[in-house]
Order: structure tokens, then sequence, then C-alpha cells
């Protein structure tokens, strides 16, 4: 994706219109077979990246994308199947590209999705099992290339600088972002802390990092503006200094 998208090798010849055309039938692909984009964004540059003291404490910003995205994506997966009724696909064998610094060894990927599906009973049951392929060899892995290349871009270029979003980046915001079902179609990691898109960050935080532009979406539920305020008020009393006798 990044050959096509940086019009390198053998795309470096391609007219605009080839190139546009391609784009629209991988969308077109994807939409068909009814895919659900789910993305795990972590900033490591620009005004709202990690500190420099939290990016020290992680061994890799892949482990940190890691967790939610496998828990978004076992979450998603039981909302298509409640309670074995379907029409989902139920228990679902999630494929992640093989990495060889990431994907083999004792501090591994494999490693990591065994211990969530060992200690989360939430999502274990959706979780069948665990396959690290290439891209070349596995069709899906591709579509997912081209969603990871979408999200990055918007996230690192679109987003901080106010500009409209590509055509492709809003079509995979169609097929992904559902407010019925209640996992974060995206998570996010800023210098905020960790927040995301979707109906479990409005339930969780009460806010939503904004899609296309820098910053959040207040959602208060209804009837709770005056607990807001009566917590914002008790947060005013407790920073201020007590007097003493």
């Amino acid at each position: 994706m990044m050959h096509f998208a940086a019009r390198k090798r053998e795309y470096k010849d391609w007219t605009e219109e080839r190139r546009r055309r391609l784009l629209g039938k991988l969308v077109s692909a994807i939409r068909k077979a009814q895919a659900i984009p789910i993305g795990s964004v972590v900033m490591l540059r620009g005004p709202d990246a990690l500190s420099e003291a939290v990016q020290r404490n992680y061994r890799d910003a892949h482990f940190i994308a890691f967790q939610p995205l496998t828990f978004n994506i076992a979450v998603a997966a039981n909302m298509m199947d409640p309670m074995g009724q379907g029409p989902g696909p139920g228990p679902v064998t999630m494929v992640y590209a093989d990495h060889p610094e990431h994907s083999h060894g004792l501090a591994s990927t494999k490693k990591l999705w065994d211990a969530m599906r060992e200690h989360n009973r939430l999502v274990a049951l959706v979780m069948q099992s665990h396959v690290s392929e290439t891209p070349k060899d596995c069709t899906p892995l591709q579509a997912a290339d081209l969603w990871a290349y979408e999200l990055g871009h918007h996230f690192e270029r679109i987003r901080p600088e106010g500009k409209p979003p590509r055509w492709a980046f809003r079509e995979f915001v169609k097929m992904g972002l559902n407010y019925s079902f209640t996992h974060n179609f995206i998570t996010y990691h800023g210098a905020s802390g960790v927040n995301g898109i979707g109906q479990m960050a409005c339930v969780q935080h009460w806010q939503e990092t904004s899609l296309y532009q820098p910053g959040f979406i207040p959602r208060i539920p209804p009837g709770a503006a005056g607990l807001v305020g009566e917590l914002a008020l008790a947060k005013l009393l407790q920073s201020r200094p007590q007097a003493t006798r």
C-alpha cells in the first residue's frame, strides 16, 4: 500500500485516474465482504503524542495498539453473533500480519493474545484461535493493510492539519462506526491518555476523540449535566488549600 500511495515501483507510471479506479474496486470489494474495520492509533509524533516518559515505559507501540484492537475485534464479533443466535460468525480466528520482531519469541503478540484469552472471560468465548500470516498469502490482510494505511495517514497528516478526509477513509468510517455495537471503532492513545471513537468511549469517558479534527466531543448522557456540574465543583473544592488551626 505504501508503494501505491507514494507512486513507487510498479505504480510509478500510473495515471491518477487508474489509481482511483483501482482504489474504488478495492474498497468496493471490502464493503461487499461486510468487513468491520477496527483501529488502534498510538500517537508517537506531533503535538498530541504520548509523552517521552510514557513511551519509555512501553516496549513497543505495536503492543500498545494490539491489546485494545484484539479486544474490540472480539466484542464486535460477539455483537454480530449475540449469545450464539446468529447471524454473525461467533468464535473467530484472528489473523495478524507476521512481523519477526513482534510475532515470535517469549515476548510476542501470540503470548499476549493467549494471556488475553485466558484472563478476560468476557471476550475469551469469541477468541477461537490466533494465526500469523503474510499479506502475500492472506487476502484479508491486504484489505487490512489498506485500512491501516488510511487510518495512519488520517491521524498523522489529515486530522492534525484540519484537511478534508480522504474518500477511502470516509468509506471505512461508514463500514466501521456503528453505535449499536458496544466496542470502539477506533481506540486512540494520545497525550491526554486513552480514549476512542464508539459506544465504549461514550459510556466510559462521556466523550469521544474527535474523528476529523484535534480534540474531543462531549457525550454527556441526557439528565447527567447536573451531576457533571456537581463533580466539577467537588473537584474544585478538593483542590483548594485547607485552612489549619
